[in-house]
């Protein structure tokens, strides 16, 4: 599933706007820049779909008591 968008606004919103957007999902596009005709701003075009690799999920750790000895061999 791929939605194309267009985001206008003022440059950093919009910088702002596309961080935001890549940190969810996948974005394809946004390097290009379009003055608004008529208005102030900017203008940028993207392709988003969800992200195809999974989120990173967090492992535990084993805790290791601090004053146990190393066993030798």
């Amino acid at each position: 599933m791929t939605i194309k968008v267009r985001l206008s606004g003022e440059p950093e919103e919009i910088d702002a706007m596309v961080e935001h957007l890549r940190q969810q999902f996948d974005v394809a596009g946004g390097e290009r820049r379009y003055p608004n005709l008529g208005a102030f701003g900017i203008r940028v075009y993207l392709e988003v779909r969800p992200h195809t690799t999974p989120t990173p999920r967090r492992v535990r750790s084993e805790r290791v008591h601090p004053t146990r000895t190393e066993i030798e061999p």
